[in-house]
């Protein structure tokens, strides 16, 4: 697998994500730092709200072979800010979570707001039941 970096705000499901991918127990944890488990860079949500930290991501993105964005279905707002991925040296792609907690419509705004970021390629997944990363997995290979 590609090494990783996980963007995206608090609660979007990183760490669940990851944990998806790894194949471990799902269990909620608290990221309060950028650690990297095995090929993945997981990142704190508030790293969004802090140029400093910010600074710490792009920084960290030279560790890595793709960025991924996340964005629940299940939030409205826009954290991630417009054009985002062209802070960062390496290729991205956009991941809209929680879709099995998601209507048609919530999963078509995450979808535009990770398009917002620039990214080019955007999938759809569930951490919990699994649906989305038979399409994902290949592109992460």
């Amino acid at each position: 697998m590609k090494r990783l970096m996980l963007i995206g705000s608090v609660g979007c499901g990183k760490t669940t994500f990851m944990q998806r991918l790894h194949g471990d127990v799902q269990e909620y944890s608290k990221t309060q730092t950028i650690g990297a488990n095995d090929g993945i860079w997981d990142t704190p949500g508030e790293y969004m709200d802090s140029l400093f930290f910010k600074s710490s991501l792009k920084q960290t993105s030279s560790e890595v072979d793709l960025v991924v964005f996340l964005q629940a279905a299940t939030v409205s707002m826009q954290k991630i800010p417009p054009a985002f991925t062209t802070f960062f040296p390496k290729p991205s792609i956009g991941v809209v979570t929680k879709i099995d907690l998601a209507t048609p419509a919530q999963i078509a705004h995450a979808r535009h707001l990770l398009d917002l970021t620039g990214v080019k390629e955007i999938y759809e997944v569930s951490s919990i039941t699994g649906e989305g990363f038979d399409e994902l997995l290949p592109r992460l290979e």
